[in-house]
């Protein structure tokens, strides 16, 4: 049977909550803050090519459905079970065909904590100790069970990388950090050898490296030259890359940027490595891929079409590649792929964990309804969840004012909608308790302030069915806040001298806790507008833009629970980046 899921804990900083993959997808982007783990949690990737450290004292939790063929080869037809006098595939084996199972794995090797469905019956009806066969086949299954990478081989590119020139060697090889590249094209140039053509660097690599650099740079032709004096590297005999474009001749590597190189090591990785024999694997959907921070040095319009290459490159030559990253356009790109996940590593100071949110925007189906896009987001030190735009433009006001300037959207946190029909299909729950068919916006980012309209007539009115379940939702999450507004709506908020101000009028009174700020349908009352500006309808977003630079810390200090409100949702912003 296939291990479908793999989680792990025990390495490094993944100490105790389980970090891993619920599945795996052509594209996996992994993203976090420094130093929160997102290197380490390769190290998962690397053990499923090579073999499970258990050595290391990790800990796995895998799952996987069981198959006839893997349990055929633990429950024997020519074995009985002395308990029914039937062979044990009749008894045991054939009842656990298609099963899904979720199992872990100690350090030792041992198999322990096995979960199956809760309408499973796993005892056998023949005894206790006919039962026990059945785990210890069991067991003996899962022990076999194939790792999605198994003998697959693993390669890795770290941020900290370059190409450099190099002497001649027979021994291939292409290090993390980039050594080797430059030996690698010298021999597949320069070589007799047929296993080494060079139309793999003449076209192969040649034509990547152009779609990748679309108009922003053209090659004609990739060679080497040798330097065979001291002065250039210290040694002599040694070779360089070099690479022509029409209207700048013959460059050496030595004098092209970072980004260059990155793009050349990727590919070498990808079309080269493959035909170098450095790999005891050819063919390339044996191989699994790591690369770590490709944004550095790379501007967003190049790194665009890198992407774009490794997306087609893993789906057409059905291979995994896993990228670390803090990019913005790494985000905004993959997460509307379908070949791709998203993959949050978080750390609370002292263990990381994972949190899959790929599917979260899939679901969500409406991108341009949070108000941010998916970077915005994820890479937020937190959110403010906020009904629609006008909201937004009131908070971020009223939190300039109550930090006296020191806390700004973009910077220290980030606003985003959950307003109108979406709040019926939003939930604020962790992962394993959410429920499928509702949007659980806790997976964008843990760190949250929800601000709801109260919508109540009066001080004894209920509050809407839906707002009651973020509440309860929200206050189980630690550190997070809810305001439901005690004044009917935001805009209730408004002071009458702003809106005076604001609107160019005199004589304006303040809006009254319970009333109908804007008008309604079957309302017994006018609303404010109605009875003070004698209108049916005013522009929310244009009424706060007007009004905020009126408000100072003064003018909103009584109004309703205001000031009480703004103490507690700056105090989290401030907990959220320190």
């Amino acid at each position: 049977m296939n291990i479908d899921s793999i989680h792990f804990k025990g390495h490094s900083c993944f100490k105790k909550e389980w970090a891993g993959f619920d599945t795996l997808k052509p594209i996996n982007v992994i993203i976090g803050r420094n130093n929160s783990g997102k290197s380490h949690l390769l190290d998962l990737i690397e053990a499923l090519c090579v073999g499970l450290h258990n050595d290391q004292g990790w800990q796995y939790r895998c799952s996987g459905v069981l198959d006839e063929e893997s349990l055929r080869s633990a429950f024997l037809e020519n074995h009985i079970d002395h308990a029914s006098g039937r062979n044990h595939w009749q008894v045991h084996g054939r009842h656990f065909v298609d099963i899904p199972i979720t199992w872990e794995v100690d350090a030792n090797r041992d198999i322990s904590n096995m979960v199956f469905p809760d309408d499973f019956n796993l005892n056998s009806p023949y005894g206790e100790s006919s039962t026990n066969a059945r785990l210890s086949g069991i067991k003996q299954v899962l022990q076999n069970a194939s790792r999605q990478f198994n003998y697959h081989s693993f390669r890795r590119l770290l941020a900290d990388r370059d190409i450099k020139t190099e002497s001649a060697t027979a021994n291939l090889t292409l290090e993390p950090d980039g050594n080797g590249a430059t030996n690698i094209v010298q021999r597949f140039l320069h070589t007799a050898n047929e296993e080494f053509p060079e139309g793999v660097i003449k076209r192969e690599l040649l034509e990547a490296l152009n779609f990748v650099f679309g108009n922003d740079g053209e090659f004609s032709e990739i060679t080497m030259k040798v330097h065979d004096d001291e002065k250039t590297d210290g040694s002599k005999d040694h070779w360089e890359i070099y690479l022509r474009e029409d209207k700048k001749g013959l460059i050496p590597l030595s004098k092209s940027g970072s980004g260059l190189k990155t793009i050349l090591l990727v590919l070498l990785n990808l079309l080269v490595v493959p035909k170098a024999k450095i790999e005891e694997n050819r063919n390339k959907s044996d191989f699994v891929f790591a690369f770590e921070e490709l944004e550095n040095n790379l501007h967003p319009a190049l790194l665009r079409r890198l992407f774009q290459y490794i997306e087609e490159y893993a789906t057409n030559e059905k291979t995994h590649i896993f990228l670390t990253t803090h990019s913005s356009t790494a985000l905004d790109f993959f997460s509307v792929s379908k070949n791709a996940q998203i993959i949050h590593v978080l750390h609370d100071g002292e263990s990381a964990r994972t949190i899959p949110i790929s599917a979260h925007f899939d679901r969500l189906g409406v991108v341009s309804e949070l108000g941010a896009k998916p970077s915005d987001l994820l890479q937020a030190n937190g959110i403010v969840w906020v009904e629609g735009p006008s909201d937004r433009i009131y908070l971020n006001r009223w939190i300039d004012l109550y930090s006296d300037g020191r806390f700004q959207e973009g910077r220290d946190y980030q606003c985003a909608f959950y307003g109108g029909s979406l709040l019926a299909r939003t939930q604020f729950k962790a992962p394993e308790e959410a429920e499928t068919d509702l949007v659980n916006l806790l997976q964008v980012n843990p760190n949250i302030i929800v601000v709801c309209d109260g919508d109540q007539t009066d001080k004894d009115s209920d509050i809407k069915g839906r707002v009651k379940r973020i509440n309860r939702e929200v206050k189980t999450i630690p550190d997070a806040h809810i305001w439901i507004t005690s004044a009917k709506e935001i805009e209730n908020y408004i002071p009458g001298s702003v809106l005076e101000k604001a609107l160019d009028l005199s004589g304006l009174r303040d809006p009254e806790q319970y009333e109908n700020f804007f008008p309604r349908k079957k309302a017994c009352s006018e609303s404010y507008i109605e009875a003070n500006l004698k209108k049916r309808n005013v522009d929310k977003v244009d009424l706060a833009r007007s009004s905020v630079p009126h408000m100072t810390n003064d003018i909103m200090a009584d109004r309703f629970d205001w000031k009480e409100q703004m103490k507690e949702i700056v105090a989290r912003i401030k907990s959220w980046n320190t």
